[in-house]
């Protein structure tokens, strides 16, 4: 049954481990912990409850695995409406997601089911926030008074330093993600050559 609500943030970045390939929950809570679980970690518990809802909603699919010597285990696959969900997600660029810029990393590492130019736009959106965080804690030290404990100073400097170096970033991200674009543009020309 395939099902057009709107998946929670948890629910997405499983589908999106999924879209790497077939996996047991196990395996999918340990690809988690190796990859987006620095952005967004589901618990182990979280993500089996998740499993059964994605099969439910039509975005994967489940199969026994006889094992020998250990208890059967169940191994989930993406399906095409999954990934078209999964797409669809990674598409849509919301300038203020709920779960915070974590959100926009997540969107930019399971970039690879759309492409360089949507992995563009959410580093754009990041980009967009943390040049609004960066003007808005410069104003704040600039308004400083003198007699401001230094505790405070030494918080708010982390809060530019973390800024100025999630930009620098930024930048190199783009340029990363551009020559990708360039790469599957002339991998497509010359697909589209060899087909005439």
């Amino acid at each position: 049954m395939e099902t057009t609500r709107p998946l929670t943030t948890t629910e997405l970045s499983v589908l999106g481990l999924l879209a790497f390939g077939e996996a047991s929950g196990y395996e999918l809570a340990r690809g988690a912990e190796r990859s987006i679980g620095y952005m967004w970690a589901p618990s182990r518990s979280h993500i089996y409850k998740v499993l059964p809802r994605l099969v439910e909603l039509g975005c994967a699919t489940c199969r026994e695995v006889t094992q020998q010597g250990r208890p059967d285990k169940a191994v989930y696959r993406i399906t095409r409406h999954g990934r078209a969900v999964l797409r669809a997600w990674v598409d849509d660029v919301d300038p203020d997601p709920d779960g915070g810029n974590a959100v926009f990393l997540m969107k930019i590492f399971f970039g690879f089911v759309a492409g360089p130019d949507s992995a563009l736009r959410q580093l754009d959106a990041y980009r967009a926030v943390v040049e609004r965080h960066l003007s808005e804690f410069e104003a704040m030290e600039r308004a400083l008074p003198p007699e401001e404990p230094v505790h405070s100073r030494i918080a708010l400097l982390h809060g530019i330093a973390r800024a100025r170096a999630a930009l620098d970033w930024a930048d190199a991200a783009r340029v990363l993600l551009e020559r990708e674009r360039e790469r599957e543009r002339e991998l497509a020309g010359a697909a589209a050559r060899a087909a005439r």
